[in-house]
C-alpha cells in the first residue's frame, strides 16, 4: 500500500510538473521572444528593438507582406518594458497597425472587421502615448509625430465609417492643428495634412489643390530632413510622390503622375505599391 501511495505522489508531481511546461509554453507561443517578466529587462536595449522593427516594418509594407508587420509589432511590443522610450513604442506599434489595417483594406470589404480592430488598437496607443509624461529632449518630436498619425488614424476610420465623422473630424482636425504648431516643418506633419486635405471632400474642407502644394512642399521637407536619432521616423519620403502621383492622376495628368511615381521609385525602389500598382496604371 505504501509503494501505490509513493507511486502515487510520484505521478502527482510530475503531472504538476508537465501542466506548468504546457503552461509556459502556451504563454511563450503567445509572446513569441517576449523578455521574461520577472526581469523587466528585454534581451536586447530597447532602442535597438525600434530600430530593428522599423526596418522590418519598412520591408513588409515595400513588398506587402503581413507577416513582416506583424513581427515588427511584435518587436516594438518588446521594447515597452523600457519606460523612457515608452511612447515611442506605443507611436511605432500604432503605425504597425496603421500599415497593417491599410493592407488588409487594399485586399477587400471582407477585412473591414480586422482592419477596424487595428485602427482602434493604433487610436489606443497613440492615446496612451499622449498621457506619457515625457521628459526626453525629444518630447516635442515625439509629441509632433503622435498627433499627426493619430490624426491620420481617425481619418481612416471615418472613412470605414461617415458617421464617426461627426466626432472624429474635429478631433482628427485639431490634433493635426496641434503638430503644426510642434513642428511646423515635420515632413510627416505636412504629408498627414495633405493626405487628409485630398481625402476630405471640399463641402468638409477638403482641397485638392492644397493637397498637391502640401505633397509638393513635403517632398522638400523630405529631401532636407536629416535625422539625429535611429529611433526618429524616417517613413514617408517615396510615400509622399505616391500620393503626389495620386493627385495628378485624379486631375488627369498622367505625363505628371508617372514622373512623380518615377521620383518615388528612385527614392525606394522596392516600394510595391508604386511599382506594382500605381505606376502600371500610366504606363499601359
Amino acid at each position: 500500500m505504501q509503494y501505490i501511495l509513493l507511486a502515487l505522489i510520484v505521478f502527482l508531481i510530475i503531472l504538476t510538473k508537465f501542466g506548468c511546461s504546457v503552461a509556459r509554453e502556451s504563454t511563450y507561443e503567445q509572446n513569441s521572444d517576449l523578455t521574461s517578466v520577472e526581469s523587466g529587462a528585454p534581451v536586447q536595449p530597447a532602442a535597438d528593438l525600434l530600430t530593428s522593427g522599423k526596418n522590418i516594418l519598412q520591408q513588409g509594407i515595400n513588398e506587402n507582406n503581413l507577416d513582416a508587420m506583424y513581427a515588427a509589432r511584435a518587436i516594438f511590443e518588446r521594447a515597452l518594458t523600457d519606460k523612457n522610450l515608452s511612447a515611442w513604442s506605443h507611436y511605432y506599434i500604432a503605425l504597425a497597425d496603421y500599415r497593417i489595417a491599410n493592407n488588409l483594406l487594399a485586399q477587400g470589404k471582407k477585412n473591414k472587421d480586422r482592419a477596424s480592430k487595428h485602427l482602434k488598437e493604433a487610436a489606443e496607443h497613440l492615446e496612451e502615448a499622449t498621457r506619457k509624461d515625457i521628459t526626453r529632449e525629444d518630447a516635442k518630436t515625439i509629441a509632433a509625430e503622435v498627433y499627426a498619425l493619430l490624426s491620420s488614424v481617425y481619418g481612416r476610420q471615418i472613412s470605414l465609417s461617415g458617421i464617426k465623422g461627426m466626432f472624429l473630424g474635429p478631433k482628427s482636425g485639431n490634433l493635426l492643428k496641434k503638430a503644426e504648431q510642434l513642428a511646423p516643418n515635420n515632413p510627416r506633419v505636412v504629408l498627414s495634412a495633405a493626405i487628409g486635405a485630398f481625402n476630405t471632400p471640399k463641402m468638409w474642407g477638403g482641397s485638392k489643390e492644397r493637397a498637391i502644394e502640401g505633397f509638393q512642399r513635403a517632398a522638400y521637407l523630405f529631401a532636407q530632413e536629416k535625422p539625429t536619432d535611429p529611433i526618429h521616423p524616417i517613413w514617408g519620403h517615396s510615400e509622399t510622390y505616391a500620393w503626389l502621383g495620386i493627385a495628378y492622376m485624379d486631375r488627369d495628368e498622367e505625363d505628371s503622375a508617372r514622373s512623380a511615381f518615377e521620383k518615388a521609385l528612385e527614392i525606394d525602389p522596392d516600394n510595391g505599391w508604386v511599382k506594382y500598382e500605381l505606376l502600371p496604371k500610366v504606363t499601359e
